[in-house]
């Protein structure tokens, strides 16, 4: 088999992916959320979520968590939320392939976490770290986010990318709609 027909063959088990924010893009922001019972989805996050995994997305979380960082909560505490929220959506039919999140900041207080990192959006570490992992269809995939650091690693990643808006279902549908028809 010649190279690009190996390459064809090996795009066609690529998979679209979308790729989210955490805080103020699934989750109400309300500061520093380390406890899955104070956790508050935004509106039509479930009905969006489920959508995208019949449409067999890969769906993967990628969250700064500079909370860490300044001590307001600790890693094992995000470790328990990140299991119990993937167990919850996937009672919900809903499946998270991937978390990814940087605990780092330039200004932490806990001096383990005190380092200006490429993995903290806007650098793109985490979503490459993804890319390597999965089988990702880079030109049907997208993110979402609240801040103009989710932007930015979208950006250096060459995903497209909308901040979030009020109806999250709405919005999934729009976009996987558009960048279906542009793959065509």
């Amino acid at each position: 088999m010649n190279r690009k027909r190996k390459l064809k063959v090996a795009n066609n088990f690529k998979r679209p992916a979308v790729f989210l924010d955490r805080d103020g893009t699934i989750n109400y922001d309300d500061g520093y959320t380390y406890k899955f019972s104070k956790l508050r989805f935004r509106p039509h996050v479930l009905k969006g979520l489920r959508y995208i995994t019949k449409k067999k997305y890969f769906i993967f979380i990628v969250t700064n968590q500079a909370g860490i960082a300044k001590g307001k909560f600790k890693l094992s505490d995000l470790l328990i939320l990140n299991k119990k929220l993937k167990n919850y959506l996937k009672k919900n039919k809903i499946i998270i392939s991937d978390i990814q999140y940087c605990p780092y900041h330039p200004n932490a207080i806990l001096k383990r976490y005190k380092k200006i990192s490429g993995y903290r959006k806007p650098g793109n570490l985490m979503i490459k770290k993804i890319l390597k992992k999965w089988n990702v269809n880079l030109k049907k995939s997208f993110m979402l986010g609240d801040q103009k650091s989710d932007e930015l690693a979208a950006k250096k990643s060459r995903l497209y990318f909308e901040y979030v808006q009020d109806d999250f279902y709405s919005q999934v549908k729009k976009i996987e709609k558009k960048i279906f028809n542009n793959c065509l």
